[in-house]
């Protein structure tokens, strides 16, 4: 009883260590605007509130519901308490799963393992997302429907619940007729019975705001040849860019040499093959080689190959002794994997999801001095946009993608991001008073510069992240009124670092860090001020206190 108790220890631990996963949460800010926007209006059936590109169109929101629990729970909590979202579904999914291969297997420590390979395997996917609900589900679906007659009301209960927060339901859906076919006796009547489950969830996620829209969009989307699919998150793992997973290709031959030995097994007559185990590996190996973003997918259904294996090896003597140790052995990893990490929203929030990156003070200028118009900007700002500015300021394009704009719209977009011949007719024929792009990344310093050249745009302001540039004729007030607090006084700082007043830098980057003693921009800008001045010892200090508060390759 002891050692179970260890092993269900060390498992909540374990998992919650692999929940610091620190990615730019670009679509968080616009779920966020999203939530508050359906409860002003009342209603979740939305036409585009948030772009003048596609103003008035029907937004096909499929994860409405996640919208409103995120916004509802920021608004109780706080936004930083997001990340308590985060580590309250990681946690509560793979222990989930922990659960149903301790079932399957009948040793909870393999199953504690088994799960924290899925969850490693998935952890560069690990952000504050809808697609959460899907890693959730499909856990659910396990408990419900793996190895087990399927109880049609749950599951019917399920997927209702599943359609309305995450597009994923329809993977679930494919998961579901594996793992309630009947591999060791297809007779017609089991079939019949079977093939009626499948039905009725199915026609359960019919109830929907978008209903039979929302199997098809997915559906589409994977095969047809979109441009949003070249987006680096959803490459194939085999491409360079966008997320990287190197545990699978590792996880390829671990899968491999799992189905082997099940296969070895089955031929020694010790066990059967786990045929729906083995049907849903297949199912998500092959979506996972097309598209980076179902590796967590393949990492659950590679757990399930692994738990029985596992267990077996665990039911060895000698092995069977060692458990205590190995529980303890496992406790003390997960320790040593969190004993650095914060537990406090503020500083976790701020470099789990980026925030950093963000144009913080340009939007507070913009707020401050009630901005607003059409704005051709920066595809991974328009969500923060809309947060922030509740719509005041209206985007070409932003990161709900092929939910809400067509391809030729996003073609449009990337023809001015990579600067190609004509991108300037693209931004001033689309109508926008205003373009927002970065200064320090994606070619912001060439396009700011190409547009002012024609004489018809004027600089409006320049912050530390971005400038905002005004076609000529916009309207203004007569002078920029600025916000006082700490994002004035890092873009202090950096113009400062940028002339080399290293004096100046050095005092404006230090009250913005009195005000935010975890900020990366502020950290890195307290840093390079001082280094300026050679005083690379201090710097360094700076640094190793920043990361104190969160200890990330992103401060330099």
């Amino acid at each position: 009883m002891v050692t179970r108790a260890l092993w269900l220890v060390a498992g909540v631990l374990l998992y919650l260590s692999f929940g610091y996963t620190e990615m730019m949460g670009s679509d968080l800010w616009w779920h966020l605007a999203a939530g508050r926007e359906m409860l002003a209006q009342g209603t979740v059936w939305l036409d585009d509130p948030f772009s003048y590109s596609a103003a008035g169109e029907p937004w096909r929101n499929h994860e409405w519901l996640a919208d409103l629990i995120f916004y509802g729970w920021a608004n109780v909590f706080g936004v930083p308490a997001l990340v308590y979202w985060k580590w309250l579904v990681v946690v509560a999914t793979y222990l989930g799963l922990a659960l149903v291969l301790e079932r399957m297997g009948g040793d909870r420590g393999a199953a504690v393992l088994a799960a924290a390979v899925a969850l490693a395997l998935a952890a560069p996917f690990i952000d504050v997302r809808p697609h959460l609900y899907t890693l959730a589900g499909v856990v659910l679906l396990l408990h419900l429907a793996l190895e087990r007659p399927p109880r049609r009301l749950p599951l019917c209960l399920l997927f209702l619940l599943w359609a309305n927060l995450h597009g994923g339901f329809v993977f679930g859906l494919m998961a579901l007729a594996l793992l309630v076919f009947p591999w060791r006796s297809p007779s017609p009547g089991a079939l019949r019975a079977r093939g009626v489950t499948i039905l009725a969830c199915a026609l359960t996620s019919l109830l929907n705001p978008d209903g039979i829209v929302v199997f098809v969009q997915p559906i589409e989307y994977a095969f047809t040849d979109s441009p949003y699919r070249s987006l680096g998150e959803w490459l194939s793992p085999f491409l360079p860019g966008g997320i990287r997973a190197p545990l699978f290709v590792p996880a390829l031959g671990v899968a491999a040499a799992a189905i082997v030995a099940h296969g070895v097994v089955a031929c020694l007559g010790r066990g059967r093959l786990p045929w729906s185990a083995l049907a849903l590996c297949a199912l998500t190996v092959a979506m996972a080689v097309t598209s980076r973003r179902f590796i967590p997918l393949f990492g659950l259904s590679l757990a399930l190959l692994l738990a029985p294996l596992l267990a077996a090896l665990f039911r060895v003597a000698p092995l069977r002794r060692l458990s205590p140790f190995l529980a303890g052995a496992t406790l003390v990893l997960a320790l040593l994997r969190l004993a650095p990490l914060p537990l406090a929203a503020g500083p976790a929030y701020h470099y789990l999801t980026a925030e950093y990156a963000y144009p913080e003070h340009l939007v507070d200028v913009i707020t401050g001095n009630h901005l607003a118009g059409d704005t051709f900007a920066y595809y991974n700002w328009g969500g923060y946009l809309h947060w922030r500015t509740g719509g005041a300021l209206r985007v070409f394009i932003d990161g709900r993608a092929n939910t809400v704009y067509d391809d030729d719209t996003y073609l449009a977009y990337l023809r001015v991001a990579r600067a190609r011949p004509g991108w300037i007719s693209v931004v001033e024929d689309s109508g926008a008073d205003f373009f927002l792009w970065p200064l320090e990344s994606a070619g912001g310093p060439r396009l700011l510069a190409e547009l002012a050249a024609t004489g018809r745009w004027q600089l409006v302001y320049a912050g530390f992240r971005g400038a905002l540039m005004a076609r000529r004729g916009a309207a203004l007030p007569e002078a920029i009124t600025l916000t006082q607090g700490y994002p004035l006084e890092l873009s202090r700082a950096r113009e400062a670092l940028r002339r080399g007043a290293w004096d100046t830098a050095e005092g404006a980057a230090r009250r913005a860090l009195d005000a935010v003693p975890w900020h990366q921009g502020a950290c890195s800008t307290l840093a390079s001020a001082l280094r300026g001045q050679d005083r690379a010892a201090d710097a360094a200090l700076v640094i190793a206190g920043c990361r104190r508060y969160f200890p990330t390759r992103y401060l330099r």
